[in-house]
């Protein structure tokens, strides 16, 4: 099973790439006191909120959606 890091910079890269995917999924990480890779299926609404706010001022909400739905299908 695909961790959360990997599944998520795999969604997110082709539309931002894969630096700025990551630095999404470590300051996820950091702000629950954790590493990228000690991220678990629990902490996907935390790692939403930062997708919404990176993704927000550049893709519709649909688009948006479609990738946390992507993001939370791989993790699970």
């Amino acid at each position: 099973m695909p961790d959360l890091r990997s599944v998520t910079v795999h969604v997110l890269g082709p539309l931002v790439g894969e630096m700025v995917a990551d630095t999404c999924v470590r300051a996820t990480a950091l702000s629950l006191g954790k590493t990228a890779d000690d991220l678990l299926p629990e902490d996907l609404p935390t790692l939403e909120a930062n997708v919404r706010r990176l993704l927000g001022p550049i893709a519709p909400t649909s688009t948006i959606d479609s990738l946390i739905a992507d993001i939370e299908g791989g993790a699970v």
